[in-house]
C-alpha cells in the first residue's frame, strides 16, 4: 500500500520528522456525495423527531353518518371526519419514533478518508509528540500559537485511555474540540480547521481504520 508522510511537531510546535501514512486513508479521491450522505446521517440522529398528524380514529367528532345511505342524490358519506373531509384525519401522517438513518461501514470508510485527505493535503495534520504527566492547558495554548493555529479551530484526535494528561490540557480550551474514540467520525473531523493527532493515538487509530 502506497504511503505519504505526515509532520511530527514537539509541544513547542519544533517539528521531529515525519511519520508514514497510508494512502487509501489520508491521500484518497475525494467523494463529496458520499461525505454529504453520511454527514446527513449523522445529524439524523439528532433531528427532533415529534412530528404528529392524527388519523381517523383521532380526530374528534365524525360519530354520526353525515345523511342517509341512499335517496339524497349526493354520495354515501359515512362520516366528517374522513380523510377526504375538511377537518378529517390525515392517511399515512408522521409520527414520533425512533427513526433510524442507516450507513454502512464502507460508505462511511469513504467519507472518512475523503476528510482526512483534504486535511492531510493541505497541510492540516499534524502528529504530536508529547510526554508530560502535568496537564497544563497553557501549555497546549502556546503550542497552538507556535503553530499559528490560536485562532483555528482545532481537533484534538486523543484517546482517553492513552492521552489521560492530555484530555485534561485541552477540554478547558475554548475553539479546542475534545475528539475521543467515540467522536472519530467524518462529521466530526469536517467542523475543524485542522486535526492533532498524539503519536500514541494516531498508531491506534491508524490500525483501526486502516484495516477495514
Amino acid at each position: 500500500m502506497a504511503t505519504l508522510n505526515l509532520p511530527i511537531v514537539d509541544i513547542n510546535g519544533k517539528s521531529k520528522g515525519s511519520v508514514e501514512a497510508p494512502a487509501a486513508m489520508f491521500a484518497a479521491e475525494a467523494n463529496e456525495d458520499v461525505l454529504h450522505f453520511v454527514c446527513e446521517g449523522q445529524r439524523f440522529r439528532y433531528y427532533k423527531k415529534t412530528a404528529k398528524a392524527k388519523g381517523r380514529a383521532e380526530v374528534s367528532g365524525g360519530g354520526k353518518k353525515v345523511r342517509q345511505q341512499k335517496g339524497s342524490g349526493n354520495a354515501r358519506q359515512g362520516g366528517a371526519r374522513a380523510p377526504h373531509c375538511v377537518g378529517g384525519g390525515v392517511v399515512f401522517g408522521p409520527v414520533p419514533g425512533n427513526g433510524k438513518f442507516k450507513v454502512n461501514s464502507k460508505v462511511r470508510q469513504i467519507a472518512l478518508a475523503t476528510v482526512l485527505s483534504d486535511r492531510a493535503g493541505s497541510g492540516q495534520i499534524h502528529v504530536l509528540d508529547w510526554k508530560s504527566e502535568t496537564p497544563k492547558t497553557s501549555t497546549v495554548k502556546t503550542f497552538l500559537e507556535a503553530l499559528q493555529l490560536d485562532s483555528a479551530r482545532v481537533g484534538f484526535v486523543l484517546s482517553r485511555q492513552l492521552d489521560k494528561e492530555m484530555v485534561k490540557s485541552v477540554r478547558n480550551l475554548r475553539k479546542a474540540d475534545l475528539l475521543t474514540e467515540e467522536k472519530w467520525t467524518p462529521l466530526d473531523f469536517i467542523k475543524t480547521d485542522c486535526l492533532i493527532f498524539t503519536k500514541a493515538t494516531y498508531e491506534v487509530f491508524v490500525k483501526k481504520f486502516g484495516e477495514q
